[in-house]
């Protein structure tokens, strides 16, 4: 490579093309987005395997070699467009257990490739939008129903209703399958929580544990970029991923201000708003992690130059210790905090085009709430500018942060202590003196925090109705509370809503339907009806505080968003109530519902802070959340 386009820094051409697309003025736009891991058409790429010691392995097709060593049970890290995949045979038990056990990844299901749309029926269910939605030129994941008889490996996604199939979407892609293999996993190459490997060096030196061999081609990815992931709810295609194919997303958002959001500290993406128009970034994950905190600012720094930006303003989350709220206090930039799940109302609205007051219904894990307790089953009213909290589930003290969300039985103990329960009879696998500090540190309110979440709330039920005591994952627990919900069954715990003292909000009472569940898991009642019926009362309760709100602030329109969301059964069911109520919905569908969609929201939120003159210069932090 020998010269590099002035008008795109980081693409390179060998001397022969670059002769061939300086004869032509046109071609060049078609070069950049034909080339985007850097390929050239004359030269490349070429194909070569490695052990794991990172040494040539001779061999006459490499490709050829990669699908015989994968019939033979092998793991193999394989570069793609956007970074490395790890590939067995999903057919394979052993294979597939010893990816789990070297890349550290228990429980997470994994993605599965097959050979043919025809091959892709014979393991899941498939209706009209996603065999469309599978099959086009993006070629996401999608998330299907799995079929009973499967021929999968049960080990592929442990105890969901679901699985991830995608097709394939390069040429290698098709080489490597035959009548013999038609289902291979291929999960992002990397070690849990961290990013995806997208450099050679990197992924010999992280992957050669878990990787048998190395199939590597010689063209430089220049921006990492995963798998985009979709599901398909009456016949829309939402995202619950944004990546390949998908990002970078462009929305249109009228404001005259140039903004750049930073997202979320997970599932985070950054969001540059330039001449009417918001680009969103692709997933960049956990910014908990160096290595995504450093993609994540290189990522930033290629997307002003591609879309030659020059913000005027800053917008974070609220949250202080967020990296991404660190990362403009450094840069000194003028910065305007959007609160949370404001972000996402804000983000669903602008998608939608709304303008005027909604009701927002934004039920997720976390967010910091302008009382500085933990948010997350929030009625909102407002618009992109301003809201107001008109209710929210009952709080309840959590004790324990980040490990009440990686161990939910400590979540369940703690509802459980609000009702004066004994801890002790519920949580036979956890040792007696663990639940006795849980129990004093309630007492005493020792590194405790007052939650609404929402997410709180599905974990302490999947703790208690799954024996779910640790998870390995994000959202695992109410994941698979989902996947054992039974559509047959309509009845639903009894639940209360009262209004709070101090301003007349709404309080969605989490008592009620936690002591229904108590009563069924002492008669002995299956685990499905447990679920299917603390669900029922959720989306009961959900449109009965959405009915009172609308007779209070005189709105039909409501918006969900929120991570909790993700619950398709939970969507579907309680947008179908509402629409029986007459009411208006509206929910994502083109950036994610989940905190993937969040710098979409929080560069809505302050364009219009900005447009309303609601910002106050000069100021940071909690000065600049507009709430009435």
């Amino acid at each position: 490579m020998s010269e590099s386009l002035s008008f795109l820094p980081d693409i390179a051409v060998c001397d022969n093309c670059l002769m061939d697309i300086k004869s032509s003025e046109n071609r060049r736009y078609e070069y950049v987005f034909a080339n985007c891991t850097n390929c050239c058409p004359v030269c490349g790429p070429k194909y070569y395997m490695l052990n794991r010691n990172g040494e040539y392995i001779e061999c006459e097709n490499p490709i050829l070699k990669a699908r015989q060593l994968l019939c033979e049970g092998m793991i193999i890290a394989i570069k793609g467009i956007g970074g490395y995949h790890l590939v067995c045979n999903a057919q394979d038990d052993a294979a597939i257990s010893a990816l789990r056990s070297r890349k550290n990844r228990p429980h997470k299901p994994f993605a599965v490739m097959a050979s043919s749309v025809d091959a892709v029926k014979e393991i899941c269910f498939l209706n009209t939008t996603e065999e469309e939605t599978i099959t086009n030129n993006i070629r996401p994941i999608v998330l299907l129903n799995k079929k009973s008889n499967s021929i999968l490996s049960k080990s592929i996604a442990p105890g969901l209703s679901r699985c991830g199939v995608m097709l394939p979407y390069t040429p290698l892609h098709y080489f490597l399958f035959d009548e013999t293999l038609k289902y291979l996993v291929m999960t992002s190459g990397n070690i849990s929580g961290m990013p995806i490997c997208y450099k050679d060096e990197d992924a010999l030196k992280n992957l050669n544990h878990v990787a048998d061999y190395f199939l590597i081609h010689n063209r430089e990815i220049m921006t990492p970029i995963d798998d985009s992931v979709v599901k398909v709810l009456d016949n829309d295609v939402l995202i619950s991923r944004c990546g390949r194919g998908y990002s970078p997303a462009a929305l249109p958002l009228k404001t005259p201000y140039k903004v750049i959001s930073l997202g979320g500290q997970q599932k985070s993406s950054v969001c540059f708003v330039s001449k009417g128009t918001a680009h969103i970034s692709q997933y960049l994950g956990d910014l908990g992690d160096p290595d995504a905190m450093e993609n994540y600012i290189h990522v930033i720094d290629r997307l002003a130059r591609l879309l030659n930006a020059r913000p005027q303003y800053f917008a974070h989350d609220l949250h202080p210790n967020y990296f991404s709220t660190q990362y403009v206090k450094k840069l000194g930039k003028e910065a305007i905090a959007v609160q949370h799940h404001h972000a996402h109302m804000a983000g669903c609205m602008a998608e939608h085009g709304l303008t005027d007051d909604v009701i927002g219904i934004i039920y997720d894990g976390t967010g910091l709430g302008t009382d500085g307790a933990v948010w997350g089953g929030e009625f909102l009213v407002g618009n992109r500018a301003n809201f107001k909290r008109a209710g929210h589930l009952e709080y309840v003290l959590i004790q324990g942060a980040e490990s009440a969300i990686k161990e939910p039985w400590k979540c369940a103990a703690c509802y459980l202590h609000s009702l004066s329960e004994d801890l002790a009879l519920f949580f036979p696998e956890i040792e007696k003196f663990k639940i006795e500090v849980l129990r004093k540190a309630l007492l005493n309110q020792v590194n405790c925090f007052r939650s609404s979440s929402m997410g709180r709330l599905f974990d302490c039920i999947a703790a208690m109705a799954l024996s779910r005591t640790h998870i390995s994952y994000d959202a695992q627990a109410a994941i698979e509370l989902e996947s054992i919900v039974d559509n047959a069954i309509y009845d639903y715990y009894n639940y209360s809503i009262y209004k709070s003292d101090a301003e007349g909000a709404l309080i969605l009472s989490y008592k009620e339907i936690i002591k229904g569940v108590l009563e069924d898991l002492k008669i002995k009642k299956p685990r499905s009806l447990i679920s299917t019926k603390f669900h029922n009362a959720i989306c009961k309760a959900t449109v009965a505080c959405a009915v009172a709100l609308r007779e209070k602030y005189r709105t039909n329109h409501v918006v969900l968003s929120g991570g909790v969301f993700e619950n398709s059964y939970l969507l579907k069911n309680v947008q179908k109530e509402l629409k029986t109520n007459g009411f208006y919905i509206y929910y994502n569908k083109q950036v994610p519902i989940n905190d993937g969609g969040l710098s979409f929201g929080q560069a809505a939120a302050a364009a219009s802070i900005l447009e309303e003159k609601a910002y106050v210069p000069g100021s940071a932090g909690k000065d600049n959340i507009c709430t009435r």
